[in-house]
């Protein structure tokens, strides 16, 4: 799956990370911009939550038929934001081994992985774990 293809993050126009050491990346447009004139949280959110979703997806690209749910978010707004976003991802408490190892035993896995977010200066900006609900179909 394309996550740069779901309607909402093609409304809103998240791409493909320009910058190899990343992800995903939302250009510096006045439309993301708040009342402060960074980019707003909203924006920041979604982009954090579509790279928490092509992470995981393409850990897994070779199980098709895995159904992945965002159970639980926790967000923490580092500095604000200003310029062209950039997003990472990462497992968190556990590996890809022990995921596949109860998808395998248990038809499902509970996992989390950390997204954080940069401006154009490599500036921390927001971090957030997702935690998600993993089923084979």
């Amino acid at each position: 799956m394309d996550v740069t293809r779901l309607p909402f993050n093609e409304f809103i126009g998240l791409k493909y990370a320009d910058r190899q050491d990343y992800l995903l990346m939302l250009d510096d447009k006045t439309e993301y911009l708040n009342h402060l004139n960074s980019v707003h949280a909203g924006a920041l959110f979604t982009l954090a939550e579509a790279t928490s979703g092509h992470f995981l997806l393409g850990q897994f690209d070779k199980l098709p038929d895995i159904v992945p749910v965002v159970r639980k978010v926790a967000v923490k707004y580092r500095k604000p934001a200003f310029g062209t976003v950039y997003s990472s991802a990462a497992f968190l408490n556990t590996g890809k081994n022990e995921i596949l190892e109860a998808l395998d035993q248990k038809g499902r896995a509970l996992l989390e992985v950390e997204v954080c977010l940069y401006d154009h200066s490599g500036t921390l900006v927001m971090q957030a774990v997702f935690e998600w609900f993993v089923t084979k179909q």
